[in-house]
């Protein structure tokens, strides 16, 4: 807190002392979309203190040029040529230092003045002391302006800043050079030049050029593997634009196909979210009837995410992050916010996007609903504001298509194409939730509502579905995950907590019932005899004591006794799956009810036991009956 303090009191002194303050993240980039704004209009104090009270992760910026009336020259490297600066308030950066100028009265661009040293003017910003630079050092003062004032700014900036703009060539590929700190920007926008320029299906033939680019241009070069992310990005920006010169292919003359060696590409394993369950940078979909709590589950999500909570059964730590939500179905502040709170959420780190607003070319202001089909850019333009963003729940999809037939293949992989590209280049999960259709039993893969491809461009897909046997449980089952193996289920119960609001019990051990055998009804005499089958089975192989459950599964199926039929037969005999140790497996084995009384009962089994976070609510739940 009392760092806190000192950013806000520094950032509340330069404001008296004329200076635009804007907010900054740790990425070095402006944490408010709308920061470009304030290098006409100052910030007001009550703003400033609104931005620097609520964030704990938070960097003061200055805006330079005319708004502050300075300008400052930035030397990046402590043995750059420092030959004609004058003697000025001077900040010490992670690997330089910042020399802080009045503004001549006219404007000055930014730009380069020498090797590692830039010019900071109208339109850039720099970072102000007492902030935290990447390299763990603070930003600080070595000549406060409250001792040696700002001087004037030398003559010989302008000269040299004007030889380097005449010396420009016409080729985008050799501007000038560009060092550390300005790389990735100018690599986003030869990267946006560039792909304008081409014809969309040729592309990928732009990425030598953007390479030899990287090593011409950029000192030193960026890695391969942040280069190319750049040029993705650029590229599924460029895909989500409405543009009117998109060639039909009625119109097209020549194809050529492009092709890339996968000596080119730099391997990267994979990054997760929920671990073998929901990756970063992919999408995943939730499909299940309406009722069953599909909302309330991502919510809770969010929930485990904002606080790096473990989730549940696997017991892995959840990254810690922002969340954005996008829900069409539920009102923010009478349902949302409730279930968040009851989650025990870090609603700070929670956002809804609400609308998009939208300005026409009479000046008029309007909101409208998100659309999958032309907003990705504003949710692109929304994401460096959010650095830490973890997971984007997008409830239900169906309500974001904005036309886009949901039945038809081609439309549905055209809208999701972009919105997975945006996944991988932000590293965030996308969770989108649907329903399912009408159909009866048979492959859970096909009971998602509408086109095929909405499972297909999913990486994971999971069903949430009732218990047959128990219509308060619900199931949580894998429909596809082509990134990791088939993992288990997981089950859990709604219950009400302290506020009124719906909270999810997770149970502590998971479930082997497949997504296809939990939406096939069996019919009630076929039940009957499946689950006295495996009763049987259960008493026989049991009969010599306790077994490996994957051996006990294992040779279930060979006698071709279902995965659903064997957890009835396990419920009836109250068996427990248990471990023998730590590091061990499961274990089942038979109580001395079972082995003796042939229509034993299943056990009832609490399901909040080790509830983690969520323990001491739900044990106060159960004390008031």
């Amino acid at each position: 807190m009392e760092n806190e303090n000192q950013i806000l009191k520094a950032a509340l002194q330069y404001y008296d002392m004329g200076f635009s303050i804007i907010p900054i993240g740790e990425n070095k980039r402006p944490i408010i979309a709308e920061w470009k704004s304030y290098q006409t209009t100052r910030a007001t104090k009550e703003q400033i203190i609104k931005w620097f009270e609520q964030s704990t992760r938070v960097n003061i910026g200055i805006i330079t040029g005319r708004i502050s009336n300075i300008i400052v020259i930035d030397v990046d490297d402590k043995d750059a040529d420092t030959s004609g600066l004058t003697p000025t308030a001077i900040v010490k950066t992670g690997r330089g230092f910042h020399y802080y100028y009045l503004h001549p009265g006219f404007p000055v661009s930014c730009g380069i003045l020498r090797y590692k040293i830039d010019i900071k003017g109208d339109g850039g910003y720099v970072i102000a002391p007492p902030s935290l630079h990447a390299s763990g050092c603070h930003y600080e003062w070595v000549c406060h302006p409250n001792d040696v004032g700002f001087a004037d700014l030398p003559q010989w900036a302008f000269g040299e800043k004007k030889n380097i703009k005449s010396n420009q060539s016409n080729n985008i590929a050799a501007e000038h050079k560009v060092y550390e700190g300005r790389r990735n920007d100018a690599a986003t926008r030869f990267a946006g030049k560039l792909l304008h320029g081409l014809p969309r299906e040729n592309w990928e033939l732009g990425w030598p050029t953007m390479q030899k680019w990287n090593q011409e241009t950029c000192v030193p070069p960026l890695p391969e593997s942040e280069l190319r992310k750049t040029f993705e990005s650029i590229a599924g920006r460029e895909v989500s634009k409405p543009t009117a010169n998109n060639m039909k292919r009625s119109n097209i003359v020549a194809s050529n196909a492009v092709m890339i060696r996968f000596s080119d590409i730099q391997s990267e394993p994979l990054s997760w979210l929920w671990p073998g369950r929901i990756a970063l940078g992919k999408l995943t979909l939730i499909v299940g009837d309406p009722c069953l709590g599909k909302s309330l589950l991502t919510t809770t999500l969010a929930a485990i995410v904002s606080k790096g909570y473990p989730f549940p059964v696997d017991n892995v730590q959840a990254p810690k992050g922002d969340v954005i939500l996008l829900s069409a179905e539920d009102d923010a502040a009478d349902t949302t916010k409730p279930r968040l709170e009851a989650a025990e959420a870090d609603c700070e780190r929670i956002h809804i996007l609400k609308a998009v607003q939208v300005e026409s070319s009479e000046g008029e202001q309007t909101q409208r609903m998100f659309s999958l089909k032309s907003d990705l850019a504003v949710l692109e333009k929304l994401l460096p504001s959010i650095p830490e963003c973890r997971l984007l729940v997008i409830d239900p999809i169906s309500a974001y298509l904005d036309g886009t037939e949901s039945h038809n293949n081609s439309d549905v992989r055209g809208l999701l194409a972009p919105l997975a590209a945006l996944a991988a280049n932000y590293k965030i999960a996308i969770i989108a939730v649907s329903h399912l259709n009408k159909g009866y039993g048979g492959n859970a893969l096909y009971r998602t509502m509408g086109s095929l491809a909405f499972v297909a461009a999913a990486r994971a897909a999971y069903v949430v579905t009732k218990d047959e046997n128990n219509p308060q449980r619900r199931l949580f089952l894998p429909v596809k995950n082509n990134l990791s193996r088939d993992n288990t289920g997981l089950a859990y119960s709604v219950m009400t907590a302290a506020n009124d609001a719906p909270l999810i019990a997770w149970e502590t051990e998971p479930v082997s019932i497949t997504a296809d055998e939990a939406l096939t009804p069996i019919e009630p005499d076929q039940e009957h005899t499946a689950t006295d089958e495996a009763v049987n089975f259960l008493r026989d192989v049991l009969a010599k004591g306790a077994m490996k459950a994957s051996d006990v599964q294992k040779e279930a199926r060979q006698a071709g006794i279902s995965d659903k039929s064997l957890r009835r037969g396990r419920e009836k005999l109250g068996i427990k799956p248990r471990k023998s140790n730590f590091t061990g497996g499961w274990e089942w084995s038979l109580t001395e009810d079972a082995q003796v009384n042939q229509d034993a009962h299943s056990i009832d089994e609490g399901t909040l036991e080790n509830a983690g976070h969520l323990h001491n609510q739900i044990d106060t739940l159960y004390d008031d009956g």
